[in-house]
Parts: structure tokens; sequence; C-alpha cells
């Protein structure tokens, strides 16, 4: 079975099209008989988001979990310990997932892979007060997303939707959860210096909003903090980019915290000690 994780936190916005989107998805994969459970992770959730979240708990192959500790890997791992798949991957509330890609993703791990990524579609929105206008769409695929494994340990090629193994999820580690926005970047370079199989699948997962909303929109320092975070532990010093000492001191880059326990990263990375 296929288990898909969505982090909501103060959604509202966005549950109404989710919803909607995912009640299709879930149609397609109903009629083809293929295995699957959503995995709602409502964190701190307000009457309206607990409300509209209501009908689609009222689903069999939806549950909706209530959590009360902030931060989006903090979500991500407290799902994956409530999820019932051998398949495991993640939904952006924001977002559309294509059932197609998920498909796929069963075969290929059926045969053999860790991880698999996919090309996916980046749809970009300009804000005007309370609505979204689209402006650009880009695909990405090709080159790009060939896999290279000094290139996926030192660059997030894994893209938005990548889905894994349990088995290379335990192998891998938890998230950390110090992070804010760079945290999959962080897992997917781990995953790479670990030598677990990636394999790029051939249907397009989905499109990625961007809308100036998200957590890693634009250009902000926290997400250069975090990126340097990563970089230091893959040796890739050369890549970080300056930022306020104060926000490098807010992490711990020989740590991976998991709630309040500290593991060291490079127990979890044990082909690339730093």
């Amino acid at each position: 079975m296929v288990s898909i994780i969505t982090a909501t936190f103060k959604s509202e916005n966005y549950l109404k099209s989710y919803s909607k989107h995912l009640q299709k998805f879930a149609d397609f994969l109903l009629a083809k008989n293929f295995p699957f459970e959503v995995v709602i992770i409502s964190t701190l959730p307000s009457a309206k988001e607990k409300e509209m979240l209501n009908s689609l708990a009222k689903q069999f192959w939806c549950r909706v979990i209530e959590f009360n500790t902030r931060g989006l890997y903090a979500a991500w791992n407290y799902g994956l310990s409530k999820a019932r798949g051998d398949l495991l991957g993640f939904w952006n509330v924001d977002d559309i997932r294509f059932p197609e890609a998920i498909i796929e993703a069963a075969s290929l791990s059926q045969k053999g892979a860790d991880i698999i990524y996919f090309p996916f579609i980046i749809k970009r929105y300009l804000r005007l007060g309370f609505f979204s206008i689209p402006v650009i769409k880009t695909k990405i695929q090709g080159k790009i997303l060939e896999f290279e494994r000094n290139k996926f340990s030192t660059g997030m090629y894994c893209g938005p939707h990548f889905m894994f193994a349990r088995d290379a999820y335990e192998k891998n580690g938890p998230f950390d959860e110090q992070f804010k926005i760079a945290g999959d970047f962080d897992w997917c370079t781990r995953a790479a210096v670990s030598n677990f199989n990636f394999a790029l699948a051939k249907n397009y997962s989905g499109i990625f909003r961007v809308d100036g909303q998200g957590l890693s929109a634009g250009v902000n320092q926290t997400l250069q903090a975090e990126n340097n975070v990563v970089y230091t532990r893959r040796r890739v010093k050369e890549k970080t980019v300056p930022v306020p000492e104060k926000l490098m001191l807010e992490y711990n880059i020989s740590n991976i915290r998991v709630q309040e326990k500290w593991l060291k990263a490079q127990d979890l990375t044990p082909n690339d000690p730093y």
C-alpha cells in the first residue's frame, strides 16, 4: 500500500482546492483497485480547518489526525509514524498530485527502487489581494534530473514530490525537525550519500505551486541559512552564502533533532563522515 501524507497548518485558503483535487486523485486510484491511504496531519487546526477536513475524514481511505507541535518536518515524521504503507510520500496542501505517477512509483519500488522522484510542473502565481493569477508554468524534466550521486548529495534534485520505501526511511532516519524549509533537501542528500537506489519516473508527479506564500517561496535568509547547514554537512562549504551569524547559531549542524531527542548526523550517513 502507498501512504500519502499531507501536513496542514493555517491552510484554510488551500483546503477547498486540495479537497477537490484529492477526491479526483482518490477516485482514479479506486477505479484501478490500487491500494492507498491519505494521512492528513492537521497541526493546531482552527475551527474552520476542522470543518473543512471533516468531509475528507469520512472517506475510508483518509485519516485526519490532529497534531499539537508546530513545524512541517515534525508533522511529516509524525505522519510517517502513523502511515501503514510500504511506499511513502507527501502532498503539499497547495499542490496538485497526479495519480498515474503514484502507480508508476509503486511499480518502481517493487523493482527495487528506494527513492523515486519525478519530472514535475512549477506553476507560478501573482498575488493580487485575495486573488491569485497564474503567470507562468515551467516543466522540470530531462537532463537536469539525471541521477548522479555527487550531484544529488549536494543539491535538491529530488523535487517536491519524491517518494521512498519504508525501509529506506528507517535506514536513512527521520527528517531533521530543526529545519523550517530545507528538511527535505537535507534528507535527500543523506539518502544520496548512503547509496540508496534512486529511480526517475516517467510520469509527471504533479504541480508545485509558487505564489509567494509558501515556506520556500522566493529567496530568504532562513532558507539560505538552512541550505548552509546542509552544505556544511555535505562538506561543500564553497556553496554556502553569507547570512547573519545569529541565524546560523539557531542550528546544530552536528546533530538532528527529532522531537526532544538529538541524533548524531554523521551516524545517519556513515559513508559520508565530516
